[in-house]
């Protein structure tokens, strides 16, 4: 048994990162506080909470899927889901794992900027009191809402994009590139006997239920090899789920159960096989935010999608039916019934730079994942910024390449691509206005876990000897670890002495030679980085 075409989708106000692949991967802090967010003004969600939040809700013109009370209330006790009005904007916070997330940006009418910032400084204020101030951000920002505020002092990374389709196709399944799904739902209406029902909590649930035990068995057995917060994800969506089963009605949501025979059963035994939550989102569209299915009936993922958008959404031109998580299987899944839209999602964080006492300046790489500063050293003595490359930098990163690397320099396509590139972390180093040097790792997923490698690593010539590639080299590192990769691998060219110390200096050991790597007769050293693995722990991907 697993997911239909539209899963319950985690909200990430907690610390859970997206991995370069698209997982998730939640690390887990435990503090003493039994309410750490007492005395800092933020309220649980409540139901009665619904008149008070809905206004705000109801003022957008594209809300995401993300954007509603039902998602918050069903989601308040897995991601601990808090709320605050600041400067009459509505500020929804996550404290799922002990740190604090902005899980929206502020929804209000005007001068958001001033909410935002207020709302950041509570989140990194709380946040540094309990160790985990990188972990500040802002997550599932809308087009529409970015544009209300001024974004120059945030960066702004893509996570993700909601799937939105043509209700009267979905209801169909019409045209040759839905061919393959047309044909699975009329194999189920042939060969099944089935009925439909609309939820009731006192008909249904109970079986709806023993769906959802079975369906998480299920997954836990299927995913025996991957780390233990797999299952605790998949326990957190039970749990949302349940507070949807129980709550469904006062929050406004539409459900839809189907209830299958078995061919080889008799003729009273029907059973529940598969159930249904959405609502209206915004003015023109449906949310499909629930979708739990047994696919070992062939065609009843198809079936229950198309039927529910029939009954239920054929008023409106469009079904939202939320992001893929970032794993490929559901984004193949949501791609394959052809949406004519997709609503793009921002996180931001602050790229205000660090300045130690040293006058040592760094500023925070902002990736997807909670990341460190990079480490300061006292020996640079001008202000350095080692940050994450942007479109503006890459001439003078191609410049820095082709200038240190005779044949072997990467192409300003490549470096176009690392810079987009999810997997990749491409920083340069700043200094003056300049950019004096530039670093790029990749991470590669694998069934045993993350490895990672260094891809090039350059200090512009008059500028080395400052140990400014020892910071780059320390900055990929702590990124690299920061993602769960606990091995880092690099080739340099043997008799490049200075590199191989550079390297050498910062644990990496060599496991090997490479002949004629780079050219024959020009040999390669392969060398290897090993992160401690108590100071660098990971639980795993859902």
């Amino acid at each position: 048994m697993e997911l239909g075409l539209a899963a319950l989708r985690p909200r990430v106000g907690q610390a859970e990162r997206r991995l370069p692949t698209g997982v998730w991967q939640e690390e887990t802090v435990t503090f003493m506080d039994e309410n750490p967010y007492l005395g800092w003004g933020l309220r649980p969600v409540e139901m009665a909470d619904q008149a008070v939040l809905n206004p705000f809700f109801a003022s957008l013109s594209h809300p995401l899927s993300d954007y509603t009370f039902s998602q918050l209330f069903t989601w308040r006790n897995s991601l601990r889901i808090l709320w605050k009005i600041i400067d009459s904007h509505l500020c929804v916070f996550a404290n799922g794992t002990g740190d604090l997330t902005l899980l929206m940006p502020p929804i209000g009418d005007t001068a958001g900027d001033r909410a935002l910032n207020s709302a950041y400084d509570l989140m990194t204020e709380f946040n540094a009191t309990h160790g985990v101030e990188h972990r500040t951000r802002v997550e599932y920002v809308s087009e529409e809402l970015l544009a209300r505020f001024d974004a120059t002092p945030f960066d702004i990374r893509p996570m993700g994009a909601d799937y939105v389709y043509d209700v009267a196709r979905m209801i169909d399944l019409a045209g040759g590139d839905l061919a393959s799904k047309r044909q699975a739902k009329n194999r189920f209406m042939r060969n099944y006997e089935y009925r439909v029902e609309p939820y009731e909590a006192s008909r249904h649930r109970e079986a709806c239920m023993a769906l959802l035990d079975t369906w998480k068995i299920n997954q836990d057995a299927k995913h025996l090899e991957e780390p233990n917060s797999s299952s605790i994800k998949r326990s957190k969506e039970s749990i949302a789920t349940e507070l949807c089963l129980e709550s469904a009605a006062a929050l406004g949501l539409r459900g839809m159960a189907v209830y299958v025979k078995d061919p080889q059963a008799a003729a009273s035994d029907f059973a529940l096989r598969a159930f249904t939550f959405g609502e209206q989102l915004g003015v023109d569209q449906s949310s499909i935010t629930i979708e739990k299915t047994d696919l070992s009936i062939k065609g009843l993922a198809q079936f229950i999608f198309s039927e529910f958008c029939r009954l239920n959404w054929s008023h409106l031109p469009l079904v939202n039916v939320g992001d893929d998580w970032g794993l490929e299987t559901l984004a193949w899944t949501k791609q394959s019934y052809r949406p004519v839209k997709m609503l793009q999602k921002f996180v931001l964080r602050r790229q205000a730079a660090i300045i130690s006492p040293t006058g040592f300046q760094t500023a925070p790489a902002l990736e997807q994942s909670s990341i460190p500063s990079p480490v300061i050293d006292s020996a640079v003595e001008t202000p350095l910024i080692i940050r994450s490359a942007k479109k503006q930098d890459l001439e003078a990163a191609l410049h820095l390449e082709r200038a240190t690397f005779t044949h072997h320099a990467i192409s300003k396509r490549q470096m176009n691509y690392l810079c987009r590139r999810q997997s990749a972390i491409f920083l340069v180093a700043e200094l003056n206005g300049q950019i004096v040097g530039d670093g790029i790792a990749l991470v590669r997923h694998q069934k045993s876990g993350r490895t990672g490698r260094i891809y090039s690593l350059v200090v512009r010539p008059e500028f080395r000897g400052r140990k400014i590639g020892r910071k780059v080299l320390q900055a990929l590192l702590d990124q690299l670890h920061h993602r769960g990769v606990q091995r880092v691998y690099l080739e340099v060219e043997q008799g490049n002495d200075a590199a191989a110390g550079l390297y050498e200096d910062a644990g990496f050991k060599v496991i090997g030679t490479l002949p004629d790597y780079y050219s024959p007769g020009h040999h390669g050293i392969h060398m290897m980085h090993e992160a401690a693995r108590e100071a660098h722990l990971f639980k795993g991907v859902a």
